[in-house]
């Protein structure tokens, strides 16, 4: 029963990230054409009433859905998640939210000393995941578990 109940869970699982990704692809489609659609008539006839921040904003989340994407992308290949991933995409979205204040000029000298440091955590805390990457514990109980069951044996062919 237990392993059907497994079955079943890692197969909601992969249709859940599936579907997820599908969406992620959707609209990382539909962010692109949009931005596209809107810059070409100002390109076109060298309008300059193009609103330049949702431009900016646009582009840098779609940098955020890609870092994502490959987030859900690498859960796949890897069966985990990984969490030099995960900060990279943090560190996007940081980076991002720290770009438009800037580029809004709604922002002091304090918060982006705080913003840069949320930056520089992240990208350290990345680069520390990259060099210790986590051992692997269900292996090392399946070696644990196969040598405890190999021991019992043969004591009891011993006597």
């Amino acid at each position: 029963m237990q392993k059907v109940l497994l079955h079943f869970f890692r197969i909601s699982v992969a249709i859940a990230f599936n579907l997820i990704i599908f969406l992620l692809l959707i609209g990382l489609a539909v962010e692109i054409v949009r931005s596209v659609w809107e810059l070409a008539p100002g390109l076109a006839k060298n309008r300059a009433n193009l609103n330049f921040r949702d431009l900016v904003e646009r582009t840098l989340s779609l940098v955020v859905i890609l870092e994502l994407l490959r987030a859900f992308v690498e859960y796949f290949q890897f069966d985990r998640i990984r969490l030099h991933v995960l900060l990279e995409a943090g560190a996007a979205f940081v980076l991002r939210e720290l770009m438009l204040l800037l580029f809004d000029e709604k922002i002091s000298g304090i918060h982006i000393l705080i913003w840069s440091l949320a930056v520089l955590i992240l990208v350290l805390a990345r680069t520390v995941a990259l060099f210790f990457p986590p051992v692997l514990i269900s292996s090392t109980k399946r070696m644990l578990s196969n040598t405890q069951q190999k021991e019992p044996k043969e004591d009891q062919t011993s006597y």
